[in-house]
């Protein structure tokens, strides 16, 4: 799987590179594998996929970051 991305919230940024080095891994690497287990759990279990997707989660995801 070929992943780009950018960083446009200058906070989330922050987290994922600190959570990267607490790690001792690259960003890149971090986001790969929280993607791919986000996909592969999502498949085996749909009531984690409707949580996860949910407008209530996404809503606490948005207030974490700041996100209007």
């Amino acid at each position: 799987m070929c992943v780009h991305f950018e960083f446009k919230n200058e906070k989330l940024k922050k987290l994922v590179e600190k959570k990267a080095e607490e790690l001792d891994i690259s960003v890149d690497r971090l986001v790969y594998n929280y993607i791919n287990r986000g996909l592969m759990d999502d498949c085996r279990d749909e009531d984690v996929f409707r949580e996860v997707h949910s407008e209530e989660f996404l809503k606490e995801v948005d207030e974490a970051l700041g996100v209007d």
